[in-house]
């Protein structure tokens, strides 16, 4: 592995020799929330991204140690006409179902360390991403959103009315309200039943998208970028996580 400063989060385009540790990640990651979670990339998936789409793939370090990783690919995408299927099947069972003329990219896996959430890491690599989409002259960026929080409301509003409230600010989405934050905003009318198996979700998502402000139509998207703009390096201050105040009862 590489060494980055340890004051600083770093973001680089994925390499395979990275694989074997973001296999690791992934796995650290969705066992710390349910051990019996099977949806982990194998590191023959990681190096198989990098393959079909470079430009796509970003990894995050502190120091020597990889703590954030995305995973993404291009497809074909109609937003009156969104796709309603599970996280598994839309992402080819971890092989991505990559389309190289496709004008949107797809956020196919984004993971941070549990160590490092709320430190800065996912927006860094979403900034990357959102590069990427520009330099391609792509349209913008779709992806799936589990809901994470719905399962606290789902005895008082639908799914669909859950996401307007989100988008309202009468509920907050551990996921979702922080993609909103971002940019990204829920397609109407394409919430997705069985998309991914977390309780908290109920199994339900829904599909948001973020439209590049720079798109050009008259050029038309990129097929892919030259090995310059591919080395592209981000860094930022690791922030601080503040210590949490203990309440006392009687």
């Amino acid at each position: 592995m590489l060494r980055f400063p340890t004051d600083l989060i770093s973001v680089i385009p994925s390499r395979a020799r990275y694989a074997e540790a973001q296999h690791d990640l992934m796995r650290t990651v969705y066992q710390s929330q349910k051990e019996d979670f099977e949806q982990i990339f194998t590191p023959e998936q990681f190096r198989h991204h990098v393959d079909v789409f470079p430009e796509g793939q970003f990894v995050a370090f502190h120091g020597e140690r990889l703590v954030g990783m995305t995973v993404s690919m291009r497809i074909d995408f109609d937003p009156e006409k969104p796709f309603i299927e599970p996280w598994w099947v839309t992402i080819g069972s971890g092989w991505l179902r990559h389309v190289p003329s496709g004008e949107w990219m797809y956020g196919v896996e984004s993971n941070v360390d549990p160590e490092y959430q709320g430190r800065g890491v996912g927006g860094l690599l979403m900034e990357a991403r959102f590069d990427t989409a520009r330099l391609l002259n792509l349209r913008g960026m779709v992806a799936g959103s589990t809901l994470m929080s719905y399962a606290k409301h789902a005895h008082e509003v639908t799914p669909e009315a859950y996401v307007q409230g989100v988008v309202a600010g009468r509920y907050f989405d551990n996921n979702l309200s922080k993609q909103i934050v971002k940019g990204f905003r829920p397609v109407r009318g394409a919430v997705i039943p069985n998309y991914v198996h977390d309780p908290t979700a109920l199994g339900w998502g829904c599909v948001i998208m973020w439209d590049n402000p720079d798109f050009d139509p008259s050029v038309g998207p990129r097929a892919t970028l030259p090995e310059a703009d591919r080395k592209r390096t981000y860094r930022a201050p690791l922030k601080h996580v503040k210590p949490q105040s203990r309440s006392s009862s009687s």
